[in-house]
């Protein structure tokens, strides 16, 4: 891969830097549209800041910024050339966002700031690993380190592969107003209660924390309370009578659908039809599938939905346990 040198500055991200970081993002992806003559997907500025600033609440360490040098009494302020923030949720790490001016691409500026974002310490029982540039990080058979890329972005892939984090599953765009019909009601021993109806005795943190980490090995509350302030509206299913927690979902009134979390995949056509039977958005709802969830997947496609778009492509250390009894809320905070 050629490299040519570019003079940059790593440094923290603050919360100043996020409107730069967000010129970035569209200065880098709208060309790469351009030259696959493909339409440019419509910008969303507002909740981009609203990720990036809930990544700097809770993951600062992991948000870096690569700007032009600059000295003291300089008319212009340092130029924002590209950003890499992850979050980390016990023994998981995760890339959320790279981005890299295309003036600055193909430099090594995209690999300086992934190993900044790297976690420095175990993620479990420690295995160290070499990253390249005499870093290293730990990973186990516990820990996992993981990414959704573009599959439009083969250069972005094969640099995340060097370093261990390999393409495993594609991630699918499915859009669509389900049939009537299409979609089969709850079992009857099935009950879905929406987050805020619940008694405020109801142990709701702890059942969301037993689900996900049966399904995607780590507990994320933090990322729960984001996803409420969204917008988005929880939904928990537990079963009649002795209440035991099934998994949860999350609508949302433009109608995107997810992060969906099921301990039981075979009731994802009903609980898809559940949480979509929650919203009547102005057009159609948008979920995120995993390639190995087959059950939402074929629901979807049977109730009219299509695919859209590029899938993405989920890159991890070791297979991720669980993809298949989940649906995630989006590719940077699955």
């Amino acid at each position: 891969m050629r490299e040519d040198p570019v003079q940059a500055i790593l440094r923290p991200i603050g919360p100043a830097d996020i409107p730069a970081c967000i010129d970035v993002f569209y200065e880098s992806v709208d060309p790469l549209y351009r030259r696959l003559d493909q339409p440019i997907p419509p910008r969303d500025p507002t909740s981009l800041a609203h990720l990036l600033g809930h990544l700097l609440d809770h993951d600062a360490e992991r948000a870096w910024l690569a700007e032009t040098p600059s000295a003291t009494g300089d008319p212009q302020p340092p130029r924002v050339l590209g950003f890499g923030t992850a979050w980390q949720r016990e023994s998981t790490w995760y890339l959320a966002l790279l981005f890299v001016r295309p003036e600055a691409q193909a430099s090594g500026l995209g690999r300086r700031l992934l190993l900044r974002t790297f976690p420095r310490g175990p993620l479990a029982a420690p295995r160290p690993y070499d990253l390249g540039d005499g870093a290293t990080a730990r990973s186990s058979d516990g820990g996992l380190m993981g990414t959704c890329v573009d599959s439009i972005q083969p250069i972005s892939t094969g640099l995340y592969a060097r370093y261990g984090l390999v393409p495993r599953v594609p991630l699918f765009t499915a859009i669509g107003r389900p049939a009537e019909g299409t979609l089969p009601a709850l079992p009857r021993d099935v009950v879905a209660t929406g987050f805020e109806a619940l008694p405020a005795t109801y142990p709701l943190a702890a059942a969301l924390a037993a689900i996900d980490r049966a399904t995607l090995g780590c507990t994320r509350p933090q990322d729960h309370r984001f996803w409420a302030h969204e917008g988005r509206r929880g939904v928990l299913f537990r079963r009649a009578g002795a209440g035991e927690a099934l998994g949860y979902g999350y609508a949302q009134a433009s109608g995107r659908l997810g992060p969906v979390a099921l301990l039981d995949e075979t009731l994802y056509p009903a609980v898809l039809g559940a949480l979509a039977a929650r919203e009547s958005p102005a057009g159609p709802y948008l979920a995120l599938v995993p390639g190995v969830n087959h059950r939402a997947m074929v629901a979807l496609l049977r109730a009219g939905f299509r695919f859209e778009g590029f899938p993405g492509i989920v890159a991890s250390t070791r297979p991720w346990d669980g993809l298949e009894r989940y649906l995630p809320a989006s590719f940077a905070l699955p």
